[in-house]
């Protein structure tokens, strides 16, 4: 049965002679020509590895049992090995890339023989890459194909009671109650058959019935069922055959607690969180902690006590920014060239989209909130002062209108912080792993919301990238930005050269919409990865550092303008013969002019002297490197511009 959850690992000692065993096993299983034990050990041992966290005995292991198992034909073992490797790409490993490929790869295999098996837990694993990257669409759809696969199965697949728990927490998370409810119909039905037929016995029927139980108990709170929850809660803690530490016990109180919340019974709520709670060993899942977390955030709001809750958001904020570091759209952007599947990437076109009109009217509401409340705080202030004498029922009077436009700037505050995280959102955090590229980049803005941008296009061995930086800062500027990298990866699908890409990008930026006279710096570059040949255009943005044997020097440029203010302008491009080897370094200004308390600035000099004595060891520790020294330069100065890098190097051996 497919385990993706994680156990806490042996000691070492333990662990080593354990697989040792296995190992015997195998070999023992081989030399008796007993290729079905054979097998089951093999599979066994990549379980094993995989739930100590023994990734590098994965990694070396499972390509070889794939051959192995294969040469068998034990096939069933052979998919369900390789799902072992692909989670371990997606949980230990966090190289998404890779998984993508794998999953790829190993559905291709099974489509190839015809193995409805494989096919069906290759959707599974794939239904685990699109959780992980917090595609919620795509990750129920893929779970529900592997459903409607395996089903159809004689005898029934245990792992199907995997798909339906991960598939319904998924609909849990959408909030799509009713579909959940219906999934547990079917649910019980697979129960009702696959129990007999596997000889299932009390104790697993018992976990099984248990997580279905949870299913319909998460359908019926969502639907407001109260009385229904209830019963299903009871005959749910029957089931429970561990201890109270358990997973079971843990997802049983969430689930009362969230009963409690719903029927007003706050005190009950706290009471059966804390216990979830203190069940939490470590917060190493941070997004179970965030889940227990904000439970706990709207019980205690609604017991009043609004200090506690607001400590208790701010550290979910924090982690839950830690976390959600990855873009899921450039990783989703692979998965549709994997899969050539043309409905994805209509959706993806779609989503960039609307998060382009989610940033724009947060950030215009969130201007006319503002200004609203601006208006009505003045004139309440002005007539609480100009009454301050009179009465000191009016003076409370004032202090209460004083307190809801403190509100109204918090809310507004809340609301950008929203659009830091879209616009956040919108660059790439992720970068490619290749062997022939090393590819790095990040952006720092100086306010909630900002105007610099980067941005990378990788297709076959073509890369694109692009940097640059917005007239102006915040909210405006952010609105520009957005535009500017929407227009990028979009031309740069095309395959257009830097300089067409800069000629579309002005003409569509410097038309009559553009009232504010706003225009952006840019540096764009496409490198062919076989050759290490750069084509650029420079738009007016600072010179790039080229590192050549160890020497950094400024890129002597063409003088073209700014992109926005000069309708139909023509750019010229230029080029590199070759930059294998030798590091590209790009930024903005927010780098070379960041200041101190004493208003000096960070130069041109010291960024050539840094990168000088600092030898090269990648181009995230060049990113990382100069943006601690820009920290250092400003030596708690509050930072007067955005700060953009972006590092590239072809490598070749």
């Amino acid at each position: 049965m497919l385990m993706v959850t994680v156990v806490l690992p042996m000691q070492a000692d333990d662990v080593e002679s354990r697989l040792k065993r296995i190992n015997d096993s195998i070999q023992l299983a081989r030399e008796q020509h007993n290729d079905v034990k054979q097998a089951k050990f093999i599979t066994g041992r990549a379980v094993f590895m995989y739930n100590n966290a023994l990734v590098d005995s994965v990694l070396a292991y499972v390509p070889n049992d794939l051959k192995t198992l294969g040469a068998l034909g034990e096939w069933d073992r052979y998919y369900e090995t390789w799902t072992y490797l692909v989670n371990t790409y997606i949980y230990y490993t966090n190289s998404k890339n890779t998984a993508l490929r794998e999953v790829k790869t190993m559905f291709d295999d099974a489509m190839k023989r015809n193995n409805q098996y494989g096919m069906g837990i290759a959707y599974y694993t794939m239904g685990n890459v699109y959780l992980n990257m917090n595609n919620l669409d795509e990750s129920a759809d893929s779970y529900r194909k592997g459903l409607d696969i395996l089903l159809k199965l004689k005898p029934l697949p245990l792992v199907i009671q995997e798909l339906y728990s991960y598939y319904g927490d998924v609909l849990n998370e959408q909030h799509k109650y009713n579909e959940l409810q219906q999934l547990t119909v079917g649910w019980k039905d697979y129960l009702e058959r696959s129990i007999p037929e596997n000889k299932i016995d009390e104790d697993s029927r018992r976990v099984m019935f248990f997580y279905y139980d949870i299913a319909r108990i998460q359908a019926a709170l969502g639907l407001k069922r109260h009385d229904e929850a209830e019963k299903l809660l009871i005959e749910a803690k029957n089931n429970l055959i561990v201890s109270e530490d358990s997973y079971e016990a843990t997802a049983w109180y969430t689930c009362m607690a969230q009963l409690r919340l719903q029927q007003g019974r706050y005190a009950e709520a706290l009471q059966l969180n804390d216990r979830r709670m203190r069940m939490i060993a470590s917060e190493e899942d941070k997004a179970v902690y965030l889940s227990v977390a904000a439970q706990r955030g709207e019980i205690l709001t609604h017991l009043g006590r609004y200090e506690e809750s607001s400590l208790l958001y701010k550290d979910m904020y924090a982690k839950k920014d830690s976390i959600n570091s990855a873009d899921t759209k450039n990783q989703l952007n692979e998965m549709n060239t994997l899969f050539q599947v043309d409905e994805l990437k209509m959706e993806q076109e779609r989503a960039q989209f609307r998060n382009t009109l989610i940033i724009a009217g947060l950030i215009f509401l969130a201007l006319i909130i503002f200004t609203v409340f601006r208006i009505i705080a003045a004139r309440r202030l002005k007539k609480a002062h100009d009454k301050l004498q009179e009465t000191h029922e009016k003076l409370l009077t004032a202090y209460d209108q004083l307190e809801e436009t403190t509100a109204a700037k918090e809310r507004i505050e809340s609301d950008l912080r929203i659009a830091r995280n879209i616009q956040m959102g919108m660059v790439p955090r992720d970068f490619p792993e290749r062997p022939d590229l090393d590819l790095y980049a990040s952006m720092t803005p100086a306010k909630e919301v900002g105007g610099d941008l980067y941005g990378y296009y990788l297709t076959g061995d073509k890369l694109y990238i692009a940097l640059g930086d917005v007239s102006g800062k915040g909210v405006p500027a952010s609105l520009f930005m957005a535009q500017a990298t929407r227009l990028f990866r979009t031309l740069a699908a095309q395959e257009m050269m830097p300089a067409e890409i800069a000629i579309h990008i002005n003409n569509a930026l410097s038309g009559e919409d553009n009232e504010t006279g706003m225009f952006v710096t840019m540096f764009l570059g496409l490198i062919d990865l076989t050759t290490g040949h750069l084509y650029f255009c420079n738009a007016g943005h600072n010179p790039p550092v080229l590192l050549r044997d160890g020497k950094p020097e400024f890129i002597e440029m063409v003088p073209n303008a700014p992109v926005g203010i000069i309708p139909e302008l023509e750019y010229e491009g230029e080029e590199i013969n070759d930059i294998s080897n030798c590091p590209l370094f790009v930024y903005t200004d927010g780098l070379n002019e960041a200041e101190n308390r004493q208003q000096e600035q960070f130069s041109d000099e010291r960024l050539l002297e840094m990168m000088e004595n600092t030898p090269f060891v990648s181009s995230k520790q060049t990113v990382e490197m100069l943006r601690n020294a820009v920290e250092e330069h400003r030596d708690g100065a509050e930072p007067n511009d955005d700060l953009t890098m972006l590092c590239v190097k072809v490598v070749k051996s």
